[in-house]
């Protein structure tokens, strides 16, 4: 449910065209909040939709209205709701929107390709898979920035992980390889997130989710990923 949640809320985030911050930051509002409290299945949307309003608030210059996040919600809260419900959920937390957004660490690692642009967009992809896959969770933002770069520039041979990779990543090779293989293993999978990859698979986006999953399928094996049990759809 959480996997369905997050889809949905990538969806809003697209529409609403707000800053990959503020995709990250609701995300762990979400993940921080529901560790706290106990949440009906029927009000899983409605701490959704709030996350998305509080980090948008947070992160972005010119944020969208409640009226919008109640509209995109199929009117299925009132504004109040959303309004009580953001009341709650910051009370929760103590008001404390800290988080270390992986996409600031994605940024610093840029620096050691001057921020090439396709190795970065597929990147994206990428680092976006650890906030739909639960099993992500285990690690730290940096660490999974820094396999979504390692595995970015496999993908598109942007040669290997240098001195200068390990240096502003803070991470070696050896120490990637287990997220880097979780996302091959997502990747080799059917598609699940429907508004995910429609997302990634547009030209805006160089059509990372189609170019990635051709190339997880083909090159699975070779990283120790079991292509046989990652193609069959499961429900962990």
């Amino acid at each position: 449910m959480r996997g369905i949640l997050v889809d949905w809320l990538i969806e809003v985030h697209t529409r609403f065209r707000l800053l990959p911050e503020t995709l990250f930051l609701a995300v762990n509002i979400v993940d921080r909040f529901l560790s706290a409290k106990i949440v009906e299945l029927d009000k899983l949307q409605l701490v959704g939709v709030t996350a998305m309003f509080i980090a948008a608030k947070y992160e972005e210059v010119f944020s969208p209205g409640v009226q919008y996040f109640r509209s995109v919600a199929d009117d299925g809260f009132t504004e109040e709701e959303i309004l009580q419900a953001e009341r709650y959920i910051l009370t929760t937390l103590n008001y404390n929107l800290s988080y270390p957004n992986p996409m600031n660490f994605l940024r610093r690692i840029s620096k050691a390709d001057q921020y090439d642009y396709e190795t970065r967009t597929v990147a994206k992809y990428l680092l976006e898979i650890s906030l739909l896959d639960h099993r992500f969770m285990g690690y730290a933002p940096s660490h999974v920035s820094a396999a979504a770069m390692y595995l970015s520039r496999m993908m598109l041979e942007r040669g290997p992980w240098d001195a200068d990779l390990v240096h502003y990543s803070d991470y070696t090779e050896e120490e990637v390889l287990p997220v880097f293989r979780l996302m091959i293993d997502y990747l080799a999978r059917p598609v699940k997130h429907e508004a995910f990859f429609k997302k990634y698979a547009s030209k805006k986006f160089m059509k990372a989710s189609i170019h990635a999953r051709q190339w997880a399928k083909r090159n699975a094996g070779a990283h120790g990923v079991n292509i046989e049990s990652a193609t069959h759809d499961d429900s962990r």
